[in-house]
């Protein structure tokens, strides 16, 4: 008998899930999370683009060799042929095919651009400034989108337990109204409310693992994880909210800055196309019709060349891209005044967003010490037969959904206080 694929004998053993805090849930986003490497990569290819810009500024030196093998016969074509042909001379001789071997030396050096190669590297520079800036945007959205994430997860965990609560005393509910069927001391119509009862939780329960699972999918791709990792959090205790948290410049505004200056010296570039250029070029090697007279006297050749380009008229060219470029300008500048508006209301709609989520929070947590208090005396009622089963789960249910909320009303003040983080260009913690 031939043995079962491995497959088919046993099941992998699941993975042990990862154990994050908040503090190394940002840390391991900020190491491996694909777009902040991304970002990174971006910096490093500004830098490149600097180096490659001030090579156009200097010497260009190389060396060639050539072999070329032609026949050329505009001789006959030209009077001196003409007058060959009177004499009756072989032509053919005149034109017979001819091998050249070069060998070559070329120099090439901008001299004078009215500083239009030096403006050129300062835009690379620019250029790396603001994509550094666009990394710090790229770290801040993604630490805070962690952060989120991770709230995300908390808050969905605590749904499921309010869920997984109503789904216990459904149940419970539904054996004691069966028992009492039993014994003759409830109605069929009980029996019928009880199992409708644990039927509504059903979907409410399958909807609540649902949300969890996808916030702890999201949470994985913030981490740089396959989202079918399993993920154990741990919980996140009550904020301290600091009093004058201050801020720093945010790096959008860099960004636009930055923008800014690469395109007023942009603007050098484009109005030293109108003004003359200088350039030299140098070459020294060897020409001969044979290999052995490479690099042998008389063969050698030279030529020494100053370019002066001055421009005349280029159909209005330069006119029209200068034109674009204060186009351009004036739009970053403008977006540069909204996106500062656009700070200003985030920083104080913020800061009376936390001012709401502790009022909240001091609401639900006194809601939750009713909702125990009103257990503990459900309790003391059903023990001295009081009140019945169904008023003991209710007291339960009612506790449970009280501590849910008591549990979201503090991640939103975690969620407030990382948006106010947020607005003055700060990370989570």
């Amino acid at each position: 008998m031939l043995p079962m694929p491995p497959a088919q004998v046993a099941e992998a053993p699941a993975h042990a899930p990862l154990h994050f805090d908040l503090k190394s849930a940002l840390a391991r986003a900020k190491d491996q999370n694909a777009l902040l490497r991304a970002a990174a990569a971006r910096v490093d290819e500004r830098r490149g683009l600097i180096t490659a810009t001030r090579a156009d500024a200097l010497p260009q030196f190389n060396a060639t060799a050539d072999f070329t093998r032609n026949r050329d016969v505009s001789i006959l074509n030209s009077s001196f042929g003409d007058t060959l042909a009177q004499f009756n001379l072989d032509r053919n001789s005149l034109v017979s095919p001819r091998s050249f071997y070069t060998t070559q030396l070329s120099l090439s050096q901008p001299l004078f651009y009215f500083g239009k190669l030096n403006s050129a590297v300062e835009v690379a520079k620019v250029g790396e400034r603001e994509a550094q800036a666009a990394y710090s945007t790229a770290e801040l959205d993604t630490l805070h989108g962690v952060a989120k994430a991770y709230l995300a997860v908390m808050g969905a965990e605590a749904q499921l337990d309010v869920v997984a609560a109503r789904m216990k005393t459904s149940e419970q509910f539904l054996e004691d109204v069966t028992s009492k069927l039993d014994a003759q001391s409830a109605t069929q119509l009980d029996l019928l409310r009880a199992q409708a009862e644990l039927q509504g939780v059903i979907p409410d329960v399958l909807q609540a693992k649902a949300d969890f699972e996808r916030a702890l999918e999201v949470l994985d791709g913030q981490l740089g994880l396959d989202p079918r990792t399993p993920l154990q959090l741990e919980k996140l205790l009550g904020p301290e909210i600091p009093k004058d948290l201050q801020g720093v410049s945010r790096s959008e505004l860099t960004q636009l800055e930055q923008q800014e200056k690469a395109i007023v010296i942009n603007d050098r570039i484009l109005s030293s196309d109108l003004k003359p250029k200088l350039d030299l070029n140098a070459n020294y090697g060897w020409q001969t019709g044979k290999t052995d007279n490479l690099f042998h006297e008389p063969y050698e050749t030279w030529r020494l060349n100053l370019t002066l380009k001055i421009p005349v008229f280029d159909g209005l060219r330069s006119s029209g891209k200068r034109a674009q470029n204060r186009a351009v300008l004036e739009q970053v500048r403008q977006q540069k005044v909204d996106l500062e508006r656009q700070i200003q209301v985030q920083q104080q709609t913020a800061r009376r967003e936390i001012q709401k989520a502790i009022a909240l929070l001091e609401a639900a947590t006194k809601a939750h010490d009713a909702g125990n208090e009103a257990l503990r005396v459900s309790r003391e009622s059903f023990d001295q037969g009081l009140i019945t089963s169904l008023d003991l789960l209710q007291a339960e249910r009612t506790e449970r959904q009280m501590e849910s909320g008591r549990v979201r009303a503090q991640l939103g003040v975690w969620a407030a206080l990382f948006d106010e983080r947020r607005s003055l260009g700060l990370p989570p913690l």
